[in-house]
């Protein structure tokens, strides 16, 4: 993937790939090598090279707009046609939503096999069918912020890379506007959602759905799954580089311990810092082959570690507040000894949502169902639980919380 930057924004660990004006007008006539040292910037500085094109994939990235002394431009960047904003949605009820959501994740789920189906068959991708999908999880989320989100969690393994996908794209387009980013940019990300893991598509399924650890092979063919996908989106045509942004890098960490290329956090840009924390969090509380799911809350807790480490702190922070630090369906244990499930945010107090106790551990059997409001309650949080370990379903609590919209 090239990028255009101007030669005094060259930096140790870059790849050019290209530079400006004439061979025969600067020393370098190797069009494309790795710079090594401070040496090779100067030379080319000093040659009146204006502008190099750096390749991303071989070598370092520029530092994102807000780290770096200017905006980086794509090569043969223009202007993409206008994309249609989301219009305004009129508000909806958790339970009228849910049920718009589980037609929406159905027929969604077509488009993407058919999307993923052509991939695999070695054509090339068609994100028309995908946009519209993006645009319909838009609309979802504008009516109601948690259900498609709560809804999308809800994963059967036949189903998990669709739904997977599915839920990174409404995750990305929820963080996105809780960072305020630009509609197009959001509708972007959303796309990147649904196409951020295509290059598994190039995956033997007895690498994918292994359930113990991965030989070095195996983990080493794993790894190139990034690449791979940008590969593929690289000949699709896309709207802008966001999609090929995330797809390559959400793996990366702001650490640099992260692969392809162990990036660190300055040369991430906010889409595929967005991309990381989403995609890690749906992965962590979805059953997949070697792993069982774990709570909303245990996730958060986990990722909150290692913020400054593995995920970006601004994006995080956004994170949160998009899917709360209690998320919806969240099984929580109360000082009562009771069991209660988060029903509803508090935004002005995130951890103290509203929630129906329904369970009481001391007795070992349901209780009356009750609606408590944590932020004028004697009762506190006392531990995250696992509704699966105490004969509930999702599904069960979710017909429970639905019913108070």
């Amino acid at each position: 993937m090239l990028r255009r930057i101007r030669s005094e924004q060259l930096q140790v660990g870059m790849f050019v790939a290209r530079l400006g004006g004439p061979w025969i007008s600067h020393p370098f006539w190797r069009a494309k090598f790795l710079v090594s040292h401070d040496d090779q910037i100067r030379q080319i500085q000093s040659a009146g090279v204006q502008e190099v094109w750096i390749d991303i994939l071989k070598g370092r990235n520029l530092p994102p707009p807000e780290a770096a002394d200017a905006p980086v431009a794509p090569v043969g960047d223009t202007t993409p046609e206008p994309l249609p904003a989301t219009p305004p949605q009129p508000a909806a009820s958790l339970e009228g939503e849910i049920v718009r959501a589980r037609e929406l994740l159905q027929s969604g789920k077509s488009v993407v096999g058919s999307m993923f189906a052509a991939v695999r068959m070695g054509r090339a991708l068609e994100v028309d069918g995908a946009l519209l999908l993006v645009d319909s999880a838009s609309r979802s989320l504008s009516r109601h912020g948690q259900a498609l989100l709560a809804l999308a969690r809800l994963k059967a393994r036949d189903d998990y890379n669709y739904l997977h996908a599915f839920a990174v794209c409404a995750l990305m387009i929820a963080v996105g506007r809780t960072l305020g980013l630009p509609d197009e940019e959001v509708r972007e990300l959303g796309l990147a959602g649904l196409v951020h893991d295509i290059g598994k598509l190039t995956l033997p399924e007895a690498v994918l759905l292994k359930a113990t650890a991965r030989t070095p092979e195996e983990e080493e063919a794993y790894r190139r799954h990034p690449s791979a996908g940008y590969r593929i989106l690289n000949e699709a045509r896309l709207y802008s580089n966001i999609p090929l942004d995330v797809c390559v890098h959400h793996h990366e960490r702001v650490d640099g311990r992260g692969y392809p290329f162990g990036l660190v956090g300055r040369e991430l840009s906010v889409h595929a810092k967005i991309a990381a924390i989403c995609d890690a969090y749906d992965s962590l509380t979805s059953a997949r082959p070697g792993h069982k799911e774990w709570s909303p809350a245990r996730a958060m807790e986990y990722m909150a570690v290692r913020v400054d480490t593995l995920f970006d702190r601004r994006v995080f922070k956004a994170f949160g507040r998009t899917v709360g630090i209690y998320p919806l369906g969240t099984v929580l244990r109360l000082r009562s000894n009771r069991l209660a499930v988060v029903c509803a945010q508090n935004e002005a107090d995130p951890l103290r949502p509203r929630v129906m106790a329904f369970y009481s551990v001391s007795q070992s059997r349901p209780v009356p169902t009750e609606l408590i409001d944590l932020r004028h309650s004697d009762e506190t949080v006392v531990a995250f639980e696992n509704a699966a370990e105490w004969g509930y379903s999702d599904e069960q609590l979710m017909a429970m919380y639905t019913t108070l919209s």
